[in-house]
Formats: structure tokens, sequence, C-alpha cells
């Protein structure tokens, strides 16, 4: 199972839980020879898995994902109204 630390979001809902943060820490390390900048990024675990979801177009780590939010969601016993899926910020973006 994919290690997650649930964060407690608020709005105009009930209760709202965010997995993890995507991003840990992120270091420029210089540009590559076309003069484009270079970070070492640190990823939450399932931030890596969303990462290679939408930047790699890895559908293998879909059950992963699926599985892990599955899991969350049975853990708080909760009865689910709503998903939000965030959209693709780029259009023409699939995933």
């Amino acid at each position: 199972m994919v290690e997650i630390n649930p964060k407690r979001i608020t709005g105009c809902w009930t209760e709202g839980f965010a997995l993890d943060f995507h991003t840990l820490s992120s270091e420029y390390i210089g540009d590559d020879e076309y003069g484009h900048p270079q970070f070492d990024t640190k990823r939450s675990e399932i931030g890596e898995l969303l990462y290679r979801l939408k930047y790699r177009k890895d559908n293998s780590v879909l059950d992963d994902i699926i599985t892990t939010v599955s899991q969350f969601i049975k853990s708080i016993n909760w009865t689910v109204d709503l998903i939000v899926c965030v959209p693709p910020s780029r259009k023409g973006r699939k995933f």
C-alpha cells in the first residue's frame, strides 16, 4: 500500500482531505544543455504516482492510486457523495 499523510482541507463542504502533499522539496540544480532549469524534486509517495500519471502518461500507476484512495475512504467510514477531480491544466491533456 502507498504511504499517505492525509491533510484536512476546509471549504464549503462538510469534510475534505488531501491524501498528502505532492512536492516535499525542490532544489534548483542548474540548467541543462538547452538552457532549461533542472530541479532535484522530492515527492511524497502518492505525489510521485500522480506525477508519473500526469506528466509521464504512466497508466500503470492507476491501480495503486485507486487502491490507496478507496482504502482511505473505507478507513474513515464515510458515505461518499462526491470525489472532485482537478481538471487538466493544459487543454488536450487526457490525464
